[in-house]
């Protein structure tokens, strides 16, 4: 069973940004399997190597589009969508490190449990309502 079920209210209406969307859901459900039924240490490496890369290319997508459109949104959403995606690329990092912990015996897999449902609802959100919100200005 999924941790996160793709739905279509998800659904931007950018294709190529919907496509990275879905992956990335798709992935955050092998990670949420992976941590609740002991992966091994290199398979979720593997997905938070997947992670650091996506939050590249994904957030560099929806940036490039902002460029693009400039001017046909206002600059405070911008600047809030940017500053949401630096957040979750220092979530990601601190995912990281409470995984480096864990593995060290420093951190109980409960951290990352926790750690790993606050990205999931933070993504969520972020799809939902910024994401959302940025593509009716770039459609």
């Amino acid at each position: 069973m999924s941790f996160i079920k793709w739905q279509e209210g998800f659904l931007t209406g950018i294709p190529e940004v919907d496509a990275q969307h879905q992956r990335l859901i798709e992935t955050l459900n092998t990670l949420h399997f992976l941590l609740k039924h002991g992966g091994s240490h290199e398979e979720i490496l593997e997905i938070l190597r997947f992670l650091d890369n996506y939050t590249v290319e994904h957030f560099g997508t929806e940036e490039d589009l902002m460029e693009k459109a400039d001017g046909k949104f206002p600059k405070e959403l911008r600047e809030r969508h940017l500053r949401e995606h630096r957040y979750f690329i220092d979530k990601v990092q601190e995912f990281h490190g409470v995984f480096d912990a864990y593995r060290n015996g420093e951190q109980e897999r409960e951290a990352i449990l926790k750690l790993f449902a606050f990205l999931s609802h933070w993504l969520c959100e972020h799809i939902l309502k910024t994401d959302k919100e940025t593509a009716s200005y770039l459609r």
